[in-house]
């Protein structure tokens, strides 16, 4: 298997899984989706939902050192859940890495509270107050993700390598990575 053919996979499988997590520990109340044992989050539908699949240019993304010719894209639905996901997924041109985008409905605060997250610290990302986290489902830290709001809901970029190059990257967890996408991304991202 190549080695973007390998990112692709690990990259599609983290970027639905991470959309379960979100949507996992939810519920519906009165149209408001509610964490569990939370009090209802509101979401704004009326606000189209930016898909970083075919929003972000390919000028964008090489000004991002990524590969727009690697694009795959994870989730860009309209059925149920997905609906509030679209994510888009790139290979870096700098090293064995690469970066996602997601664009949900879903909310900074919904990610903070979700018992499946690692949240290792807030971050500020222009002036958008934000987190850094990792799934506790992913004990080896290939991945991590930088949120920030949104008047849709929220945004992400997730950085993941594979396991077999964690010795080659220069930070460990990629932590380091997935802020420096999203410092740049987020002056292409709407507020």
């Amino acid at each position: 298997m190549r080695m973007s053919e390998r990112f692709a996979v690990r990259l599609a499988v983290g970027g639905v899984a991470i959309a379960a997590v979100l949507t996992g520990c939810s519920s519906t109340v009165g149209g408001n989706a509610t964490e569990e044992g939370s009090s209802p989050v509101s979401h704004n539908e009326s606000i189209p939902l930016f898909n970083p699949c075919t929003d972000l240019s390919d000028d964008v993304l090489r000004g991002d050192k990524l590969d727009p010719a690697t694009k795959r894209v994870s989730v860009d639905s309209e059925s149920n859940d997905e609906a509030w996901w679209k994510i888009c997924n790139w290979d870096s041109t700098e090293g064995p890495y690469g970066v996602s985008v997601f664009s949900t409905r879903r909310t900074v605060a919904e990610r903070r509270a979700n018992d499946r997250s690692r949240v290792i610290r807030d971050v500020t990302v222009g002036a958008r107050a934000g987190l850094v986290s990792t799934s506790k489902g992913d004990p080896d830290q290939l991945t991590c993700y930088v949120s920030i709001p949104a008047e849709q809901g929220m945004f992400e970029v997730g950085v993941s390598w594979l396991y077999s190059e964690r010795g080659s990257m220069p930070e460990s967890p990629p932590c380091g990575l997935a802020v420096r996408h999203m410092n740049y991304f987020e002056q292409h991202l709407p507020k």
